[in-house]
């Protein structure tokens, strides 16, 4: 849990901030702790407590809980992994997911979303399906996300942040019609990684500690990830 993060994104006020601490303070033992003792020790009431639930975006205090819980877990496992373990955690966990979402669109449109940097990657990206014989664009196209595209379109979106305003309006509105997104993120507490079909987290690493500006590694990361799953997909 960034408290830093979701206090400046969310602008909490002070009551607001002092349950976010309190709830980090007892990251492990959240599951035994109900929102009645939440709003009790921090001198306020369940309508407080929920009010900032609804206001990180979460359906309710039990959500919040699970999703904060589930993060931390994540956190504790991966805080040191390198990036080719990284990858192979990542190809166990979401390849037979990614096969079956690909060929399900395989003679299909499959529609690439990313802004700056990451519409070069997404560029290659592209390139690289539409040479194994999918029909893929790297464009965003709002007219393909109607309610009539349904099963006729697979977006692919490229976030680092994963909080790209821009894109979430774009997986939103994909997402109210049923149609179906495969995200590759930096951050899995991020908006996007939250609304997609299949949310593929990226570390992004900053371990060269000789350089001067030591390099991100979201980007090759993955490419590296891709090209996996790539080379276990044919038509």
């Amino acid at each position: 849990m960034d408290l830093k993060y979701l206090c400046e994104k969310y602008k909490l006020n002070d009551t607001e901030k002092s349950i976010l601490n309190y709830l980090y303070r007892n990251i492990s033992n959240l599951k035994k702790i109900g929102i009645r003792k939440v709003a009790k020790d921090n001198y306020t009431s369940t309508t407080t407590v929920y009010k900032l639930c609804k206001k990180l975006n979460f359906e309710g205090y039990s959500d919040m809980i699970y999703h904060f819980t589930y993060s931390n877990q994540i956190n504790d496992i991966e805080t040191n992994i390198d990036i080719y373990t990284n990858t192979n955690n990542q190809i166990e966990n979401n390849l037979e997911d990614f096969k079956k979402l690909i060929r399900k669109y395989e003679n299909k449109l499959i529609m690439f979303v990313s802004t700056g940097i990451s519409q070069t990657i997404a560029n290659y990206m592209n390139e690289r399906l539409s040479i194994n014989g999918y029909r893929s664009i790297s464009n965003a196209h709002l007219q393909l996300l109607t309610k009539e595209q349904k099963d006729e379109v697979l977006i692919l979106a490229i976030s680092r942040s994963g909080e790209t305003k821009s894109l979430i309006d774009i997986i939103e509105q994909a997402k109210q019609n049923d149609i179906e997104v495969i995200s590759f993120v930096g951050n899995a507490n991020s908006k996007i990684a939250k609304i997609s079909t299949l949310p593929i987290i990226i570390q992004g690493k900053n371990e060269f500690s000789k350089l001067k500006n030591p390099p991100n590694t979201f980007f090759s990361e993955l490419i590296l990830i891709f090209e996996c799953f790539m080379s276990e997909i044919s038509i």
